[in-house]
């Protein structure tokens, strides 16, 4: 798994972290209240600190330094919802922080050499892997020990993924984003160009393509039905501990008409 990196041990401790994480969330299981906080504070650090770091570019003359990353936006979107209190529509920033942070510490498994090598300074990547893995668990959090999401609100998946890809498509069409940064991965999987990384002479025959984009949609669909499936699971469980199903403390309006009545 580590074979063929000169900092495989890198890819080896983020992989010690990513567990950890994950037994972090397991023992806070019967804390829903501390859950939420954690979460909540960690929602409230990203939106400020991602906040001046893009302010920061902007000063600086780094114009073309936006959130146009799938991660980039995850972090606003989990941030701004969270932070806020937005019930209802915070399912998919949750699912979107919890993916954007497990195919950052994957990839990071895989070929932690790339990793460090594309790193713009050794802070931005410390604080690469600091904010994505801090995303991924404040996402756990709210998906297995706090939430309960339902079904019906699926809806919001598909409409903010197309949101996103639009306004990635439009950022990479009306800029110079990908000359001067790269080719968002959004559009790379949209056009079908990631395939290329798979080609053993450099290109991948178009035949490939109707499979890969069908391919794209189950898999899509598996993700948000295994986000529901465990998200269901735990808060059944909840319930059988005599806690809340979905944990939500009072927002301020909520305190205000409590005091009235």
């Amino acid at each position: 798994m580590f074979g063929g990196n000169q900092f495989w041990w890198a890819g080896l401790l983020i992989l010690i972290l990513f567990i950890g994480l994950n037994i972090g969330v397991v023992l806070l299981r019967k804390r829903p209240d501390l859950s939420y906080a954690i979460a909540y504070t960690i929602a409230f650090y990203l939106l400020i600190y991602k906040t001046i770091e893009y302010i920061y570019w902007q000063a600086i003359g780094l114009h073309i330094k936006i959130p146009v990353e799938f991660s980039a936006m995850s972090y606003f979107l989990f941030g701004i919802f969270i932070t806020f209190k937005i019930k209802k529509f915070d399912q998919f920033p949750v699912f979107a922080a919890i993916l954007a942070g497990t195919m950052y510490s994957v990839t990071f498994w895989i070929a932690p050499d790339s990793h460090i090598a594309g790193g713009e300074s050794p802070f931005l990547s410390a604080m690469a892997i600091v904010n994505h893995h801090l995303l991924y668990f404040a996402g756990m959090l709210m998906l297995a020990n706090v939430r309960k999401f339902s079904y019906k609100y699926a809806w919001q998946h598909v409409l903010c993924t197309g949101v996103l890809v639009g306004y990635s498509w439009l950022i990479y069409s009306l800029t110079t984003y990908a000359q001067d940064v790269g080719k968002p991965i959004l559009i790379e999987i949209t056009d079908g160009s990631i395939l290329n990384y798979l080609a053993t002479n450099g290109s991948i025959p178009t035949w490939i393509l109707p499979i890969y984009y069908v391919g794209c949609i189950i898999l899509f669909s598996a993700l948000v039905c295994g986000f529901y499936f465990l998200n269901n699971v735990c808060a059944k469980k909840r319930i059988s501990l005599s806690l809340p199903e979905d944990y939500f403390p009072m927002t301020l309006t909520d305190t205000y008409k409590l005091a009235r009545n």
